[in-house]
């Protein structure tokens, strides 16, 4: 599946957020800072009326600039 979606590039308008996967287990931490979450960046591409084309799910070790540009740079054309 990982090779499949290497063939498939973002174009057009392309939208970018962050996003965490996870649910509470007793006895955790709560909230963003929970060892029971994943941080995801998730990113939609649309046609030119808005339909959604495209969606890439992407875990990574968190949000920060770096990690971020990184991401950009990987899964967004011309950045």
């Amino acid at each position: 599946m990982t090779e499949r979606e290497t063939r498939y590039v973002f174009d057009g308008q392309i939208q970018v957020d962050d996003a965490y996967l996870g649910g509470e287990r007793s006895g955790g931490k709560v909230g963003r800072g929970s060892e029971n979450k994943v941080p995801f960046v998730v990113g939609i591409s649309l046609s030119d009326d808005g339909q959604p084309l495209r969606v890439k799910l992407t875990p990574v070790s968190g949000f920060s600039l770096d990690v971020i540009g990184q991401w950009a740079k990987t899964h967004l054309p011309g950045f």
